[in-house]
């Protein structure tokens, strides 16, 4: 899988396990160099989800990764994902990072 290349080492095991949960599910988006998450922090009027500020994005870190499914394979994801520890919102469905 790259995008597991990604992640910190110690959180892909975390996020395959996931993915492998939820069939037809799919990781879109993972590591952002400091570069992508400015571009999409200037664009983010046309992004339909939340878009943090450079520097504050845990995607800048390995530490979160997006995916896309339907919205109710995203939300038994999302909560499956909480129960395990991490960090999962329905008002950004398609973010699962790990808990602060």
């Amino acid at each position: 899988m790259s995008w597991s290349r990604g992640l910190q080492p110690w959180l892909r095991p975390y996020a395959e396990a996931l993915v492998g949960h939820f069939p037809g599910v799919r990781i879109t988006s993972v590591r952002r160099s400091r570069t992508e998450q400015i571009r999409l922090w200037r664009t983010r009027h046309r992004n339909p989800y939340p878009v943090a500020p450079p520097g504050q994005s845990l995607h800048e870190y390995g530490l979160a990764w997006d995916m896309v499914g339907t919205p109710a394979q995203l939300e038994q994801a999302g909560r499956t994902w909480n129960a395990w520890g991490g960090h999962w919102s329905p008002a950004d469905r398609i973010h699962f990072e790990v808990r602060d």
